[in-house]
């Protein structure tokens, strides 16, 4: 029996009882009478309780009207009194209207009557995914481009971007992106969520899109994102903390942290709102990169961020967060010893502070971790530390101008660059090492903020430079420049709605390597001889994409 019945019940039995009273209680005993009894009618009219059940609460609630009440011992020193309790008017109207609201609330969320009602869990489950198929262009200059053997040919410190294979010839392709995620909201409180996406584990981490063309083959599907969201009820209601596989915690944009890219890890986020209008928000996260079985410096990313946003004006929103992040023993160190043999090989902690194959892209100042006796093909590690600080800031204007307008603004700076540190684990002096550790990025966006049904669209344009140890490059974006750092481009695109969450995208982006000036040619002439300083060697490359996207 539905909870609300009893309720029915106790108000029927409250007006069969007989009283002892004057003709204004009798009136409003029949009026609940009334009331009660043309609640109990509706029920039955919308088939949500049986007329055989309501029968039965009616005949219940007279049989126990009906019944002698038990009466206390008469004291014949004290006169008799009777006492009636006296229910205001407004409360009387006020019990009917919550018992009414309890009733059809109750009925709606648990769907009394239908026959098709799906089990009150389904409530709290979404589903949502996005799927977007990709005809990519990529267009090298032939004629200024280094040759990807010259690079290929490194193998001393320093080096740059040793595992380009490609910087001549044009590629065109097309690519897929699918994503399906779960959200299940267990309470009030806590969130559970997972998400599958393309692109296998040898693909970037940076990026889950999908190549095709594999003789009609299938592909593989990866845990894109799976994390429960706690937020408990503390001092104040903005608390909330991520466990597991999560999206990015951090305010900021595609400069540091690619749309695609998931955090492993645990992270914390506060906000306090103290007006509409103002508020203040700090977040902390702690997320492990590479666990190491036979040592103790595993890698980590250790990151905070306090911010504030504010509306500067009527349509007029400013938001700004200062991160700093610490990326743990990342840092590549040569070894001093050849690699142990016989039992202990494969049973000694060796090269674990190499950059992998796997996850480096293109720009950061590599070193060679091989010992100094070593001739085999070089092991890479990253020459500098990195400790960046990120200011990203944002104004949106929504009613000022004719269309919407959002501009942001973001800056790197590597802190964690130091010479003498990087000469004294790769073994080798550095003289023509310089520092080139910073990043900045603007952007502007015109039109609709979302893309949601036809004919929204949207305009943007954004230019960037990243200097080579800014940003370790296996993080980064792999549209601008096809992925790396030590560039600098602009990129200019727009998006069209075609029908309801359906719209296409076009988007071109330009870039060159940037240039510092040490370098030179053993051969004038012959750019396949150039040597010297690999990261200021000519790289121009032209990125041309045009999507068309579904989400639902």
């Amino acid at each position: 029996m539905k909870p609300i019945l009893p309720m029915l019940t106790a108000a029927l039995l409250a007006a069969s009882l007989p009283a002892h009273a004057d003709t204004a209680d009798k009136e409003e005993i029949a009026r609940l009478r009334a009331t009660t009894q043309a609640l109990i009618d509706v029920l039955v009219a919308q088939g949500l309780i049986t007329r055989d059940k309501a029968e039965a609460i009616l005949k219940q609630a007279q049989a126990s009207a009906a019944a002698p009440a038990p009466q206390p011992q008469a004291d014949a020193s004290k006169p008799h009194v009777l006492r009636i309790p006296y229910v205001p008017e407004t409360v009387r109207q006020q019990m009917r209207d919550e018992i009414k609201a309890e009733v059809l609330a109750q009925a709606k969320g648990e769907r009394w009557g239908q026959s098709d009602a799906m089990p009150e869990w389904t409530g709290r489950i979404k589903v949502s995914g996005d799927l977007r198929v990709r005809a990519q262009g990529e267009f090298f200059d032939k004629d200024a481009n280094v040759p990807a053997e010259v690079y290929r040919a490194q193998t001393a410190s320093p080096a740059w971007a040793p595992d380009l294979t490609n910087t001549t010839t044009d590629r065109q392709r097309l690519t897929l992106r699918g994503r399906l995620e779960v959200d299940a909201r267990l309470s009030d409180q806590v969130l559970a969520s997972v998400r599958i996406a393309t692109g296998g584990t040898g693909n970037s981490a940076t990026s889950t899109s999908q190549t095709l063309g594999n003789d009609f083959n299938r592909y593989t599907l990866g845990l894109d994102r799976a994390y429960i969201r706690w937020q408990p009820p503390l001092f104040f209601n903005g608390v909330s903390a991520d466990f597991g596989r999560m999206p990015n915690p951090f305010f900021s944009t595609d400069l540091a942290w690619p749309d695609d890219l998931a955090f492993d890890g645990v992270a914390a986020k506060l906000s306090q709102a103290f007006t509409p209008q103002r508020g203040l928000f700090a977040t902390f996260g702690v997320f492990p990169l590479e666990e190491l079985n036979l040592s103790t410096q595993d890698k980590w990313l250790l990151g905070g961020q306090v911010g504030g946003e504010v509306d500067l004006a009527r349509g007029v929103q400013f938001k700004l967060g200062l991160a700093a992040y610490d990326f743990r023993h990342m840092e590549g160190q040569r070894e001093s010893n050849p690699p142990p043999g016989g039992p202990k090989n494969g049973a000694t902690n060796y090269f674990a502070s190499q950059y992998a194959a796997g996850l480096r892209l293109k720009g950061n100042t590599l070193i060679n971790l091989n010992d100094p006796t070593s001739t085999a093909s070089p092991t890479w590690g990253l020459a500098s530390k990195f400790r960046p600080v990120n200011l990203t800031a944002s104004l949106q204007l929504d009613g000022v101008l004719p269309v919407p307008v959002g501009l942001t603004l973001d800056w790197i700076k590597n802190t964690g660059f130091d010479r003498k540190d990087i000469e004294a684990r790769a073994g080798v002096p550095l003289t023509d090492l310089r520092e080139k550790t910073m990043a900045a990025q603007a952007r502007i966006q015109i039109g609709s903020p979302k893309l949601t049904r036809r004919g929204d669209w949207q305009a943007f344009t954004a230019y960037r430079m990243v200097q080579r140890d800014a940003w370790i490059d296996g993080f980064t974006d792999t549209t601008w420049h096809l992925g790396g750092t030590n560039y600098k481009g602009w990129s200019l695109g727009g998006n069209v709605g075609l029908d309801r969450n359906f719209w296409l995208s076009g988007r071109w982006t330009s870039t060159r390597n940037l240039d510092d000036g040490v370098r030179f040619l053993a051969v004038p002439g012959d750019p396949t001889s150039l040597s010297g300083n690999l990261s200021s060697a000519p790289l121009r490359i032209e990125v041309f994409q045009l999507d068309l996207n579904a989400r639902f």
